[in-house]
């Protein structure tokens, strides 16, 4: 993809479609530039940070800006955004809450409240990115600080 696509584009084109609280998958979808009744759909993992497209670019296996702007787009989400200006104990309190609600409405209905998932899986996101669980960080041993890996 061409820098010229990437700051063609940003992460409020993308609508967040719902999320999965089993597999911690947030799922967007964006209208195709190219054609008008196509309808693009990006994946991420936010256990993992993997990320799955189905543009036409990502079918050839070229990058998109889908891929490159999805992650903003889930930390702009309304549940991202309440969940990372939480307390440690008050996102706990989110996490068990929003937990319990899905469970019940799954028991009681078959099926989860989507806004309730969104906030567990937020929780569960911002809890993972405070304190890198499930993450591989490598340390530089000289200065203890995080390094690329």
């Amino acid at each position: 993809m061409s820098t010229a696509t990437a700051l063609s584009h940003n992460p409020a084109e993308l609508t967040l479609l719902g999320c999965d609280d089993h597999t911690n998958i947030a799922v967007f979808q964006a209208d195709s530039a190219h054609d008008a009744e196509r309808v693009n759909t990006v994946a991420i993992d936010l256990i993992t940070g993997t990320i799955l497209c189905d543009c036409k670019g990502a079918e050839c296996g070229r990058a998109c800006w889908h891929a490159d702007h999805v992650l903003a787009a889930w930390r702009r989400t309304p549940a991202a955004l309440v969940a990372r200006h939480l307390s440690d104990t008050a996102l706990c309190n989110l996490g068990k809450k929003s937990a319990a609600l899905a469970a019940t409405y799954r028991a009681r209905i078959g099926r989860p409240l989507q806004d309730d998932v969104t906030a567990l899986v937020a929780a569960r996101w911002e809890w993972r990115e405070r304190y890198n669980t499930n993450r591989r960080v490598a340390y530089s041993t000289r200065q203890g600080q995080p390094v690329a890996a």
